[in-house]
């Protein structure tokens, strides 16, 4: 069983590290920051530092933490960390995101300057010093992915989905991972890749004709954390309108293997929040069933960069347990013929 303990927040967290005198990062300048910075006058003396690593898949390549030293209005020094954010594809762009859910009322880190340029969107939010939830929190997450996907009438031109490469390159890299499953020595199940495409093209169909709400697209703990004492979401690059079960059918089983709970357990407790969220309660077999078909459909595209990326210590899941989980879920959904 994967080590689940590298999802703790200690573990996602930002770590302090050693002051590293540094300039403003990605062109933003002193005038932008005094925008937001409280007491604020003029640059004079003021200076930025690289305060902290972030920890993570992508070790923040196109973000960092600093904190910026400055005077206040009485002369007396003031100091702020944030969080900087570059996005150099349109699609990606977070600014209008974050301001979107905010004016909702839906929970993330303040959104404190956006500025968009040739290179791209920079955002700068406020600093979450705690990534990810204890076991005992993930109740209040799937609470989280509830309130998310009950928001009503997302503006579509701010929630754009990054776009996908063609259907015909993609679906030839899904019969090339699904080759490669076959013939991997740890897999304990049979893998039948001509059977098993022809799965994944059926549930296509079937999740392509599902209802939509907006979805975080790739989240679980490393895109949540504790600001304020409250739960924020962030990262939000790939929300868009998607398959309304998508989120909570994509973390529900690696949050059920976290926090000890089984995942009809949790989905359960999804489908309260949503119904005390609009008042429609939701046939749970039906319902589970959709989330079955989401998931199912997200593990085959998720494939090839799954087994592209073996060995990665973010990548909980082994080729035996990717095998494992699709062959048990096709069963459940009888796509197996």
């Amino acid at each position: 069983m994967p080590d689940q303990t590298r999802f703790a927040p200690a573990n996602l967290s930002p770590v302090p590290i050693e002051p590293r005198p540094c300039a403003l990062p990605y062109g933003l300048t002193w005038r932008e920051l005094g925008e937001f910075l409280p007491g604020f006058v003029d640059a004079e003396g003021a200076r930025a530092w690289v305060s902290h690593e972030i920890r993570g898949l992508h070790k923040g390549t196109n973000s960092c933490i600093v904190t910026v030293g400055y005077l206040g209005e009485d002369g007396s020094p003031l100091t702020q960390t944030v969080f900087c954010k570059r996005s150099e594809e349109p699609a990606r762009a977070e600014g209008a995101r974050y301001a979107s859910l905010s004016s909702r009322g839906f929970p993330t880190p303040r959104l404190l300057h956006s500025v968009v340029r040739a290179a791209g969107e920079v955002v700068v939010l406020e600093f979450v010093p705690t990534v990810g939830v204890e076991p005992n929190d993930i109740p209040e997450l799937v609470g989280l992915i509830a309130r998310l996907n009950t928001l009503e009438a997302p503006p579509p031109e701010v929630f754009i989905l990054p776009p996908r490469v063609p259907g015909e390159e993609f679906s030839a890299r899904v019969k090339a991972a699904l080759t490669s499953l076959a013939t991997h020595p740890a897999v304990s199940v049979e893998v039948d890749p001509e059977c098993w495409f022809a799965a994944y093209r059926r549930a296509t169909k079937a999740v392509a004709a599902l209802p939509t709400a907006l979805n975080h697209g790739e989240l679980y703990l490393q895109q949540v954390g504790w600001s304020h004492g409250r739960l924020v979401m962030f990262d939000l690059e790939t929300m868009g309108l998607r398959p309304r079960f998508h989120d909570i059918a994509t973390t529900v089983g690696g949050l059920a293997t976290y926090s000890g709970r089984e995942e009809r357990d949790l989905f359960s407790g999804y489908l309260d929040a949503m119904r005390d969220l609009t008042g429609v309660a939701l046939e749970e077999a039906d319902a589970w069933k959709e989330a079955l078909l989401v998931r199912t459909v997200d593990a085959f595209q998720a494939l090839p960069w799954r087994l592209d990326n073996l060995g990665h210590p973010d990548i909980a899941k082994t080729p035996r347990d990717i095998a494992f989980d699709l062959h048990h879920d096709l069963q459940t959904l009888c796509l197996l013929t």
